[in-house]
């Protein structure tokens, strides 16, 4: 629904639409994507996809796609402590994230206070702690967990707004990463956490498959249910997944009681991810699909796009204007690429 305003914005600022190989990557996260957005994914030459969880969904809309993937990597280096946010050293700590600006009932975080509730119930005196990190934009959201402390008295929740370095310092400092989601079009927070080493515990639906296996993360069991009445845009006909809370705890139980079955699995998790699915990874496939692209046109094409651009490449080095628009609603990408 921004691809108007995007190109809108692209020709304000000097920007050719029609003079160049246009590509969109657009985000989703229920199995059908809407087909009222699907006409404007058409004024594209293709389509990315970030995950095959989007690729699938894209095609119910009659939208083929290549799948691209999603980088996750983060900063390493300096990080704060579990002191800077208040977290106690000898816990053993999950950390939840959830966005008030988005639609929270596809996070659920319903499902992970009573996930710690129940874990709370069944060890009862071992050293645990829940942080909640709660984002509201750019605004404050302590209102809104206010009901929460009421609940789960001992719970950490963090409500004011964080930067980049606080925001994965404080991934940093968990032993899980939790996400209860009902539906996620990639999941990077969970990948995030891999990345660094750390335990994830998610549902086993949607996009974060691309990246988590029952034997790098813990997967929760979950059923498939009908989206509810105003919980997401476009959600009518649709299903979403619903976390078998149960199995959550029994998984943190295990993780808890086996300290080195939980190392191992956080172990595979970050080499996985970092081996297949880092800037790297996914720059590799970008180059490749990059290369199709140029080696399918005629070659007239090609050097008519090397003269707009300015190119004065020597040998058989191509130059094209490559316009690369996200659909995720925070930033689009305009760049060139090039390839050998």
């Amino acid at each position: 629904d921004e691809v108007a305003q995007v190109l809108e914005a692209f020709e304000r600022r000097g920007g050719d639409f029609a003079n160049g190989y246009n590509i969109i990557v657009p985000a989703w996260e229920l199995p059908k994507y809407p087909v009222k957005w699907a006409k404007q994914l058409r004024k594209f030459n293709e389509v990315w996809a970030l995950s095959h969880f989007i690729e699938k969904s894209l095609t119910t809309a009659g939208i083929s796609s290549t799948y691209i993937g999603q980088p996750i990597e983060v900063p390493v280096g300096y990080f704060f402590p579990r002191k800077y946010f208040g977290i106690r050293e000898s816990a053993f700590v999950l950390l939840h994230f959830l966005d008030l600006s988005s639609f929270s009932s596809r996070k659920n975080p319903e499902a992970v206070l009573s996930m710690f509730e129940s874990l709370r119930q069944r060890r009862e005196f071992s050293d645990i702690q829940l942080i909640l990190k709660a984002k509201n934009g750019d605004a404050d959201a302590e209102d809104w967990l206010l009901p929460i402390r009421r609940r789960v008295p001992e719970a950490h929740l963090l409500a004011k707004p964080m930067s980049a370095l606080e925001t994965r310092s404080l991934i940093n400092c968990c032993d899980c990463f939790v996400s209860l989601h009902r539906a996620e079009g990639f999941g990077r927070c969970t990948g995030e956490a891999m990345f660094l080493g750390r335990l994830a515990l998610a549902t086993s639906w949607s996009g974060n498959l691309d990246y988590m296996t029952k034997e790098n993360s813990l997967l929760v069991d979950h059923k498939l249910v009908p989206v509810g009445a105003r919980e997401y845009p476009f959600g009518k006909g649709q299903v979403w997944a619903e976390a078998d809370v149960g199995h959550a705890v029994d998984l943190l139980d295990s993780a808890i009681r086996d300290p080195a079955w939980a190392r191992t699995v956080a172990a595979t998790g970050r080499r996985d991810v970092r081996l297949n699915h880092g800037f790297r990874a996914v720059g590799l496939r970008v180059l490749d699909r990059v290369t199709q692209v140029l080696e399918s046109m005629p070659r007239a094409s090609v050097s008519a796009l090397q003269h707009t651009s300015g190119c004065k490449a020597q040998r058989v080095r191509k130059l094209l204007p490559l316009k690369v628009s996200t659909h995720a609603g925070e930033r689009t990408w305009i760049g060139k690429a090039t390839a050998e």
